[in-house]
């Protein structure tokens, strides 16, 4: 009789331990939440479609509202967003904004958000991926909703923009999410300023928030992207993005389901992690993220080229000893990826790699150098400290071209970042480069260059304009490219990630039930 007890007892508890290994291998799986590790904690309405300096908040943005059309993730090609389909005539593009596209509460998207969202982003002028002045105001200022544009009109539901020179650019610009459309009434008619997170034009809405950082999205059964395989609810767990490791124990311990392609974990590490967890899957891009130490203004005003060439060898020599033995990583002398669009010829980049000046002190000089957002810093400050001992290595979350100082003397000398540089010519992100000052133009500089690069209609014109601004840079070491890698993101076994190979981003719907 004992031993029937002893064997119940032990089948029992055999049970037991299967049914814990199956709930903490599948996590979340057993329900349509999905929990992302998120490395901002700021409410809602500190997300602003013209101000985005940085990964996480245009990943949070990309999920709540759509622009009028959007790139394909497999091949960066323009497709419909809220706008099914488009036509030129003469200088005119046409949107036809879809029909039954609402917001949670039934509110329908029009073309009059369409041309409000987009006469607010001139009104604010803060976007940083991009120029739609230029293309469809001209000399007009628009300093107010009530300003004239002509370039921006509609009538029911179709979106007339009048170009310049019937733009090649237009298209793949307006696919950024500083042009998404906001809903006119989530906006607060004086301020600008959105006031409703709930109501907005994306696949998920804001459904609960909190001053922590700790926000819940749901899925809008309104848009377009909708189906009962996305997660009808996200949950996004803040993590600090100086603990960088963070997300990886969160994922360890089952806490949350996906580490997104721009959290501060290392690849290696998230490699790493997806080799010891079976039950869980890696999404990696192409190497279309490089590293590089940026010269600032003060930089560039206080030291030589001869300085900053030797400056910029001494750190990729001490630097790439240590990231060239992990996977992923690869060696690179150019800034755009070597097969990229705006690559130069590889002879040249390997002549001004080649550079050797004489070492003039460059040991004692007391440099002020910031790591942004590139994993863990110490690595970085070790390595530094090695061959430069007298500079000063802090860590930080934004460049410094979007930082405020008092004084030019306030500013590091160089910064470590590694921005997304695409292998396709990206507007988006040339605008982005041009106004975090990685090219060392004034902003004067950067709007005529900026206008003068939209206004070829030719695309072998425009990369040649890319590729003279990009020699120059290097010929002047503004920056020194470090070393390349790829963006990536893990997610729990039981949901299917579906992100590009070519593009940083995270489309939450594009993660799947499996």
């Amino acid at each position: 009789m004992k031993n029937h007890h002893v064997i119940f007892v032990l089948v029992l508890l055999a049970a037991s331990l299967y049914f814990v290994e199956v709930f903490f291998k599948k996590g979340s799986n057993m329900s349509n939440t999905l929990r992302v590790a998120f490395p901002n904690s700021t409410p809602s309405r500190s997300y602003e479609p013209t101000r985005i300096h940085l990964g996480p908040e245009y990943i949070f943005l990309e999920n709540i509202y759509s622009p009028l059309v959007e790139l394909s993730p497999e091949d960066a090609t323009i497709r419909s967003g809220l706008a099914d389909k488009w036509e030129w005539r003469n200088d005119e593009l046409h949107f036809f904004i879809r029909d039954g596209v609402k917001t949670v509460d039934g509110k329908a998207i029009t073309a009059e958000d369409a041309a409000f969202s987009l006469k607010r982003l001139l009104v604010r002028t803060q976007n940083t991926h991009g120029n739609l002045k230029d293309l469809v105001c001209g000399a007009y200022e628009v300093k107010s909703i009530e300003d004239a544009c002509p370039g921006i009109s509609y009538k029911g539901n179709e979106l007339v923009l009048k170009i310049a020179g019937k733009s090649a650019f237009i298209l793949p610009m307006l696919s950024g999410i500083d042009f998404a459309i906001i809903p006119k009434s989530s906006v607060d008619p004086k301020s600008l300023d959105i006031i409703d997170y709930r109501n907005t034009s994306g696949p998920y809405y804001v459904s609960q928030d909190s001053e922590s950082g700790r926000i819940e999205l749901s899925a809008n059964p309104n848009h377009y992207h909708y189906s009962n395989k996305i997660a009808q609810k996200v949950d996004l767990v803040p993590v600090d993005p100086k603990n960088k490791s963070g997300s990886i124990q969160l994922f360890k311990d089952g806490n949350i389901d996906l580490i997104t392609t721009i959290d501060s974990a290392r690849p290696e590490e998230v490699y790493e992690l997806s080799q010891s967890l079976k039950s869980s899957e890696m999404h990696s891009t192409a190497n279309i993220r490089t590293f590089a130490l940026f010269f600032t203004e003060r930089g560039l005003k206080e030291l030589s080229v001869e300085q900053r060439i030797l400056i910029g060898k001494k750190i990729k020599e001490s630097v790439n000893s240590h990231f060239l033995g992990l996977p992923g990583y690869e060696v690179t002398n150019q800034f755009f990826p070597s097969h990229g669009d705006g690559a130069i010829d590889s002879s040249i980049a390997n002549a001004f790699e080649q550079r050797t000046p004489l070492d003039s002190g460059i040991r004692d000089i007391p440099l002020s150098i910031t790591i942004v957002r590139v994993g863990e810093a110490s690595v970085y400050q070790e390595r530094i400290s090695r061959v430069l001992p007298s500079a000063l290595v802090k860590e930080n979350t934004l460049p410094p071209a979007f930082q405020k100082f008092s004084s030019i003397t306030e500013m590091p000398h160089a910064y470590i970042g590694g921005p997304d540089t695409g292998f396709n010519e990206d507007i988006s992100l040339i605008s982005y480069s041009l106004t975090a000052g990685i090219f060392g133009l004034t902003e004067k500089e950067r709007q005529a260059w900026l206008a003068n690069y939209m206004s070829k209609q030719n695309k072998d014109d425009r990369l040649k304009l890319l590729q003279q601004i990009h020699e120059s840079a290097l010929k002047d070491a503004l920056f020194v490219p470090l070393f390349s890698g790829p963006y990536t993101a893990l997610v729990k076994k039981g949901w299917k990630i579906q992100l590009s190979k070519i593009l940083a981003n995270n489309p939450l719907w594009l993660i799947t039930k499996d």
